[in-house]
């Protein structure tokens, strides 16, 4: 009875089973179809193996600077002129550690720059949203000529008009009548995050630009309905449902004031955030654990304490989007970004 029932279940009624059915399909097929059926075989069984290799070869291209920054970061110095010693320390030690935390001033130099940098990023992200809004939403003499120079402001880089702003700054007023030095002083970086002026604004401009003109109008005209004025209706309706672009920009934003050299260098005389103390660790080492400025340093041993000094700047960029990461996801897929 077993013997009978089984093909019966197996196949399709008739005493065939699948294998056996597929096999007689495949033998009424054309020449051409059994050609298809042979290459996406081969395909499907190609693929999975390249898309593993692609894979892993992006990944270890990615993570390859943070794997060796660990490695350098927690080994003596000796372990550098060490053949033997690749990727795992023959002498583990914290010493590195606490010498560049020590010479970077690192607990100042952060909280400086978390003033500075987050600072710009809050004030830079809400004077984007409300131009972004402007431009999403209203219409007014000139708006093409204001957004062409948005995209201007994405074009041009940051070191051709680094000169008139060292200027503008340094000799800061009204001419004949007042003027203010304000280099080595925060506003230098605040104003032109208040005006829509800062690091990559006109990206964010742009990106804010995209999302507003995503939402319904009919938020909006539901808010005028109620008696809201063109300014309450971004902030009661407006902007709570743009809040995963917000997040998103807000993200970039540190990003890029925290990881920033050029800008800071140019009105900052004295190193005051994480990026310049990491650009002049070398003569902080000289001075604060040789106390003596002209003592030289084999430049292999001198990459411990710059791997160490990298490892300690991501470090907190790296906790935010580990915590904010999900959120961050959303936004790049709301925001215009993407797709």
């Amino acid at each position: 009875m077993d013997d009978v029932t089984a093909p019966k279940t197996a196949g399709s009624g008739k005493g065939l089973s699948r294998k056996e059915m597929r096999k007689k399909h495949i033998e009424n097929m054309s020449a051409e179809e059994r050609a298809y059926l042979r290459r996406k075989s081969v395909k499907d069984k190609v693929w999975p193996f390249f898309r593993f290799v692609i894979l892993v070869g992006l990944s270890f291209v990615i993570l390859y600077p943070l794997i060796y920054m660990v490695s350098c970061a927690f080994r003596e110095r000796g372990d550098m002129s060490d053949p033997t010693v690749m990727w795992i320390p023959r002498h583990y030690t914290l010493d590195i550690i606490r010498e560049t935390i020590d010479a970077m001033d690192f607990w100042e130099t952060l909280k400086n720059t978390v003033l500075l940098n987050v600072g710009c990023s809050l004030v830079q992200v809400i004077s984007c949203a409300i131009t972004g809004y402007g431009f999403a939403r209203f219409k007014f003499k000139g708006k093409k000529l204001l957004f062409g120079i948005v995209i201007l402001m994405i074009l041009v880089p940051t070191q051709v008009i680094a000169l008139p702003l060292y200027t503008q700054f340094r000799y800061f007023g009204i001419k004949g009548l007042f003027s203010v030095n304000l280099i080595d002083s925060r506003l230098t970086m605040y104003l032109p995050a208040m005006t829509a002026n800062g690091i990559r604004a006109g990206l964010m401009i742009l990106i804010f630009r995209q999302f507003f003109k995503g939402l319904p109008r009919e938020l909006e005209d539901a808010a005028y309905i109620d008696g809201c004025g063109p300014f309450m209706t971004f902030v009661r309706v407006m902007a709570p449902n743009a809040a995963p672009a917000f997040l998103t920009v807000f993200l970039f934003s540190v990003v890029w004031y925290w990881n920033d050299y050029y800008v800071s260098n140019t009105f900052f005389t004295a190193p005051k955030t994480v990026a310049l103390m990491l650009t002049n660790l070398d003569s902080q080492l000289k001075i604060k654990l040789f106390n003596d400025p002209s003592v030289q340093i084999s430049l292999r041993e001198q990459i411990v304490w710059k791997e160490a000094g990298c490892l300690l700047s991501i470090a907190p960029v790296l906790l935010m989007y580990v915590f904010l990461q999900k959120h961050f996801t959303e936004g790049i897929e709301r925001s215009g970004i993407v797709g």
